[in-house]
Order: structure tokens, then C-alpha cells, then sequence
């Protein structure tokens, strides 16, 4: 994938309409607004009961390549109120859960739609967005900020906060 651009025009029907009643392709990886979708693979370890990841790109695909009608690859998330506007753009960072206590998302809206999203079945929730550096930081409940680089949402970083 190439960069994502913040400000996009270009975005998917079927996407763009279930994201309008908060659902997103039920999904491991990043989806951008036009359909075009980069698995990602998921690791999880522990060190001292505390969780580590390695995520990394598994392959590029989109939501028009899914098997039959694609409207059944739909699932319900719920986004948090806060928003992180993204400085320069007219578009923000918010953040939220899937339907199991385990999935998280980060997602990049502007005024047209969804930018892109990153949806993780490890992450557990996403409760706290913040911009820093033209990166989306976005704390989930295992306490680990996660940082997303705006134009490149898969190029992942860690911050693991030790109590």
C-alpha cells in the first residue's frame, strides 16, 4: 500500500454506508476508506503477565475480493466519543471496541467518511486517542499506546507502560 491520503474524495459504497451505522468489515488489519483492505498478522506474547505484540503485513486484499455479498462481512463496532483532530486537515483520530472484549480499533474520518481504520482482535479495547507527530496514539486497556503514522497506518509502534 502506498500512503493514505487524509484528505480522500475516493471511498467504497458498501464501506461508506455501514460506517455511517458504525460497522466495519469484520477484519484483522488496516481497511482504507476505498475498500482496499492489508491484512495483518498477529502475534501475542507475555512477559511478566503483561502482554507484547508483533503485528506485522500479511497481504493485500479489498472488501470487493470477499466470497458472495460482501454485506454479511459486516460487523458492529462502537466508537468513543473523544476525537483527536489531525493538524493541517479537516480530518480526526477517534477510537473504540468490537462486539468481543478483546478487539480494538483506531480509525482516521474526515468529513466525507472513513479514512482508514485498524481493527485488532489482540489490542482489547482503544479508550484514549491523542495526535502526536503526525501519528495517531490511541491507548487501549492493556495500558499500551499504540502509534499509528497517519499517511501509513501500518507501520505500528509500541509503548508499553510498566506499572
Amino acid at each position: 500500500m502506498l500512503n493514505i491520503d487524509v484528505n480522500a474524495n475516493h471511498f467504497h459504497a458498501a464501506l461508506a454506508e455501514h460506517w455511517k451505522t458504525d460497522s466495519l468489515p469484520d477484519f484483522i488489519g488496516i481497511i482504507a476508506g476505498d475498500g482496499t483492505m492489508l491484512a495483518m498478522e498477529e502475534k501475542e506474547d507475555y512477559v511478566d503477565r503483561r502482554p507484547r505484540y508483533d503485528i506485522r503485513p500479511a497481504g493485500v486484499t479489498s472488501i470487493d475480493s470477499f466470497p458472495g455479498d460482501p454485506e454479511h462481512y459486516f460487523t458492529e463496532v462502537t466508537p468513543y466519543i473523544h476525537r483527536a483532530p489531525i493538524s493541517g486537515t479537516d480530518a480526526y483520530a477517534i477510537c473504540g471496541e468490537g462486539v468481543m472484549g478483546n478487539e480494538g480499533f483506531v480509525a482516521v474520518v474526515n468529513p466525507r467518511g472513513l479514512v482508514w481504520a485498524a481493527c485488532f482482535s489482540v489490542s482489547n479495547p482503544f479508550y484514549e486517542v491523542r495526535v502526536v507527530d503526525y501519528c495517531v496514539e490511541a491507548r487501549s486497556t492493556h495500558e499500551i499506546i499504540w502509534r499509528f503514522p497517519v499517511e501509513r497506518p501500518w507501520e505500528i509502534g509500541f509503548t508499553y507502560l510498566d506499572f
